[in-house]
């Protein structure tokens, strides 16, 4: 190989060395930059990622909406509380902790015990729910003494109350955790520890009063520890509900309810349909439901005999008893089966079949037409009256005034009542329909049963002069328009007749609670409770004998003001009241009065 030629050769190879070499040196460059990057730069960055790190995403659960009465007056609404927490980590000594704790509040060996059993199985740093919903004694005697209560954690909430629970109680009903039933809804899905509705409104407008939830995403470590928050968006609260309910008129519901162990008053605005009030006692406390512990006192009510937790409004079953007549009385004018100026006579008691049908006035009213059979409640007239109608003309009627029937008024575990024809009789106990059954019903007993709502509604189509009034619940602006039953409207202007009688004349069996203030109309029912024997029937004075108050009969009022010009109507009913005019109608006329010079609209 020539000179030239080797010289040749080493340029080459010098070339490709010097391009290997700075090949090399900017791979080690950027091998040299990333690692202190990664080392200096951004140390804490990759220290934390190296530690396992992971996005955690809480739920920021949204507050309830309130509920309030017609006036914009709070009956269900939400107060800061808070709940107790401690963290395992966070305490050297838990069983200690917690010793300590046990002097502050109520912590038995068997809750400490369920807590550090607990501390073995959850994430590390994961929080414990010891007490929930504090009170503030409490509150200062854990802050004043932390030193010595390490690894507690307060954490803020809010608690549902009901400030006039003792008087809404039915109607609101109450919160708690959802069942896994729930959780299957849409509006909870996302938010499986929030406390929804269970019972009355509550349940029913959950949806709505729920909100939507927010979240916030947070990076923790390993040992979970929160790192930063890295977003958040906030919860959005629930919708606000007004009710037709006024709540000074609940409380005086409640009030003339309070001498009595169980019974019911509904007042309707007959113009919109609006229910202004509906008590039921006994009742019971919302917000002792929804404090924990509280099995004593589920407990006390479910060993009530006089069943606390029902709604007597929607839910009692009662026999009307004489405010049934009315029915009885405009399905007679409707079929021209009688006018005002037809009479029976009635001398105590009526034959019919192998059976004797009794009033309850021993010796008979003598003769009466149809208004003053109302006024003053004459069984007999009524026997013959519905020999003539039939049970299946009564029983439309019936259902066309209200009885019978499921009001959408979004309130659940309505009772639809019975209002028996041939027909149910037929579906229900595969029997026929006898003769004396149609007696019996039409002075208000046998199968009949209906709520002391559908008393009230069915006085209120009456004293409307036939419009199809729906109950509602829920305050609105617009102007409400019902049907009008115009087949229905000669009968019922008798009948409006004798309910004027039955108060304002002498001779009605509501005479004694008439009002010289203003004037309004009703009808007294005595509900029998207990077979009456025939040697009970034959005594004189066998309804002034003291019997037990469980086989008292049941009294009823159904009623409306002014007579003139109806606003309101209403329904009383007192469980083992006795009479219907001197126990029910007494406080329909107080109620009336109330009414008279109280602005409920």
């Amino acid at each position: 190989m020539s000179y030239f030629d080797r010289k040749k050769q080493l340029t080459v190879l010098n070339r490709r060395t010097f391009f290997i070499y700075l090949s090399k040196l900017i791979i080690f460059s950027i091998v040299g930059w990333r690692l202190f990057n990664i080392q200096v730069t951004n140390s804490g960055k990759y220290r934390t990622l190296s530690k396992n790190n992971q996005i955690n995403i809480e739920i920021l659960y949204p507050l309830r909406g309130e509920i309030r009465d017609r006036k914009e007056q709070v009956i269900a609404t939400n107060i800061k509380v808070f709940d107790l927490y401690v963290i395992p980590e966070k305490t050297s000594d838990l069983s200690l902790t917690l010793n300590n704790l046990s002097k502050f509040i109520d912590l038995n060996f068997k809750q400490k015990r369920e807590i550090i059993q607990l501390s073995k199985k959850i994430k590390k740093f994961e929080k414990i729910k010891i007490i929930e919903n504090l009170d503030w004694k409490t509150l200062e005697l854990i802050e004043v003494n932390k030193n010595y209560l390490t690894g507690l954690e307060l954490i803020q909430d809010f608690q549902r109350v009901y400030p006039e629970s003792q008087y809404f109680s039915h109607i609101l009903g109450y919160v708690n955790q959802p069942s896994k039933k729930d959780l299957r809804l849409p509006y909870i899905l996302k938010m499986p520890k929030l406390n929804i509705g269970q019972q009355g409104l509550e349940k029913s407008f959950n949806e709505n009063l729920i909100g939507k939830a927010g979240n916030r995403e947070i990076e923790v470590n390993s040992l979970g520890r929160t790192i930063r928050e890295i977003s958040k968006q906030m919860s959005t609260k629930g919708e606000n509900i007004t009710l037709t309910f006024d709540i000074g008129l609940q409380k005086y519901l409640h009030k003339q309810l309070s001498n009595h162990r169980a019974g019911s008053i509904v007042v309707i605005d007959i113009v919109s349909g609006d229910i202004l009030s509906m008590a039921s006692v006994p009742t019971y406390d919302s917000n002792k439901i929804i404090k924990k512990p509280n099995y004593e006192y589920w407990q006390e009510l479910l060993n009530n005999p006089l069943s606390p937790l029902t709604d007597r409004s929607i839910q009692g079953l009662y026999s009307p008893g004489s405010t049934f007549k009315m029915i009885v009385a405009i399905a007679a004018l409707k079929h021209n089966i009688i006018n005002s100026k037809n009479n029976f006579s009635c001398n105590g008691k009526i034959s019919f079949g192998d059976r004797l049908f009794h009033c309850w006035k021993t010796k008979g009213h003598g003769k009466m037409n149809l208004e003053q059979a109302i006024q003053e409640s004459c069984d007999v007239f009524f026997y013959e009256l519905s020999i003539k109608v039939g049970i299946d003309k009564i029983a439309e009627v019936a259902k066309d005034f209200g009885l019978g029937q499921i009001y959408p008024i979004n309130i659940d575990n309505q009772k639809k009542g019975i209002v028996p024809s041939k027909k149910w009789k037929k579906e229900v106990y595969n029997k026929k329909w006898y003769g004396g059954e149609t007696l019996i019903t039409a002075i208000g007993q046998g199968y009949l049963l209906a709520t002391p709502l559908q008393m009230a509604v069915m006085t209120a189509r009456i004293a409307s002069g036939g419009k199809k009034i729906l109950p509602s619940i829920i305050k609105s602006s617009e102007e409400k328009k019902f049907d009008i039953m115009k087949k229905y409207s000669n009968g019922i202007k008798i009948v409006q007749k004798a309910m004027f009688k039955v108060v304002n004349e002498k001779k009605g069996t509501a005479n004694q609670s008439k009002s010289n203030d203003f004037q309004f109309s009703g009808k007294t029912g005595t509900s029998q409770v207990r077979k009456i024997s025939m040697v009970e029937r034959e005594s004189e004075d066998f309804r002034n004998i003291e019997i037990e108050w469980k086989n008292r009969d049941h009294a009823l009022f159904v009623g409306y003001m002014p007579s003139n010009k109806p606003q309101y109507s209403i329904s009383v009913v007192i469980e083992h009241g006795g009479s219907g005019a001197s126990t029910a109608a007494p406080i329909a006329r107080d109620v009336f009065n109330y009414i008279n010079k109280t602005n409920i609209t």
